[in-house]
């Protein structure tokens, strides 16, 4: 179970970071003040990334938690 949270922290701050150097959220949310600018990249995650990266999240999570412990049990 800590590996699929592991995996599942580490794909969403991956999506997160490629998500807000996507051109729509810089033509649509982007303002140039840094406070507003926090707000609006989750809002344009939680509305226009998670949808549509919803399966790729999730597989990715999957492939991480299995790496992680496949690599846990070979050092043991």
């Amino acid at each position: 179970m800590l590996y699929l949270l592991l995996g599942f922290i580490i794909m969403v701050l991956f999506t997160y970071m490629v998500g807000n150097y996507d051109d729509a959220f810089k033509k649509t949310y982007y303002t140039g003040v840094w406070y507003k600018d926090v707000v609006a990249s989750l809002k344009y995650y939680i509305i226009w990334v998670v949808p549509y990266w919803w399966a790729i999240i999730l597989i990715g999570t999957i492939i991480i938690a299995g790496v992680l412990y496949g690599v846990n049990k070979f050092l043991r």
